[in-house]
């Protein structure tokens, strides 16, 4: 059983777009521009596909998934490392553009699945939410440059730069906040979202802009898509150990991963020996029930 019956696996670059499509080969390589979009448009109306695919690219794909959203394409957008891990299963070890555009195609052929486009408030958004991250990194690195320092003059100069970051993450929170309460359903879905124990708002923020499929899918296929699904590992007769695997999502997963700690006044009773709860309870059950009401 197949996902898709023809693909177009599109690789994506700075600079350039290399097409291949699946199952019947064949294929192209445009600009990564507009002319390129329109190209490529072309090229699909002349050989229909039930979907195109790409690769998450740190942004290079997102003005390509636009343009073909709004012509009227399905469009997949696949993680880079289950296209490499695929690969690998094939043994298709040899890699360049357009042998790359081929695993892409073939992959979503068998696995993809489109995701729910985000409307333009929830882009920006998450164009913030992405930069107030970078934020966070730069005064963590900042900070870590300051314990190390040992000229005045130097730690004056780090210490200004610390300051000087942590205003404008301040700043961007405020921001952040005038965005959501702008937006009465997300602002609802954040503060649904907030109930939860150990939730705090930019948690909640994330999830909502980042996670579309909240409310829509069950509790144990949220927690396999964001990687805090419970594996099960027994070798022989050694004892079953359950362990939440490296998977998933990155930025959701940063944002549940580990289980956020309630305070003493949120804790909920601690269960009984029998009646334990599984070990996504808090970041997946929890979470797909705060979108259902």
């Amino acid at each position: 059983m197949v996902a898709f019956a023809r693909t177009l696996g599109v690789d994506v670059s700075k600079r350039q777009l290399d097409g291949q499509l699946w199952p019947d080969g064949g294929g192209l390589s445009v600009g990564n521009n507009e002319a390129g979009f329109a190209a490529l448009q072309r090229h699909l109306v002349a050989h229909p596909v039930d979907a195109v695919a790409v690769e998450a690219s740190g942004g290079y794909e997102r003005k390509l998934v636009e343009a073909l959203r709004a012509a009227g394409h399905r469009v997949v957008v696949l993680a880079p490392r289950e296209v490499r891990l695929f690969a690998e299963m094939r043994r298709k070890r040899a890699k360049n553009d357009r042998l790359d555009a081929r695993v892409i195609a073939e992959f979503a052929a068998l696995f993809g699945e489109e995701r729910p486009a985000r409307s333009p408030a929830l882009e920006r958004l998450a164009a913030y939410l992405t930069y107030y991250e970078q934020l966070s990194a730069a005064v963590a690195q900042a900070k870590t440059q300051l314990e190390s320092v040992a000229d005045d003059e130097v730690r004056a100069l780090v210490g200004d730069q610390v300051r000087r970051l942590t205003a404008d993450k301040r700043a961007l929170l405020v921001r952040i906040r005038a965005l959501v309460e702008a937006d009465d359903d997300l602002n609802g879905q954040v503060r649904r979202l907030q109930s939860m124990p150990g939730i705090g708002f930019l948690n909640a923020v994330t999830l909502a802009v980042r996670l579309p499929e909240l409310g829509r899918l069950s509790r144990h296929a949220i927690a396999c898509l964001i990687g805090v699904a419970p594996s099960m590992t027994r070798v022989g007769a050694t004892k079953a150990a359950a362990f939440v695997a490296a998977a998933g999502s990155g930025s959701e997963r940063c944002s549940t991963w580990p289980p956020p700690r309630p305070s003493a006044a949120t804790r909920p009773s601690r269960p009984s020996a029998n009646g334990s709860k599984p070990l996504e309870s808090l970041t997946s059950s929890s979470l797909s029930r705060s979108c259902e009401r």
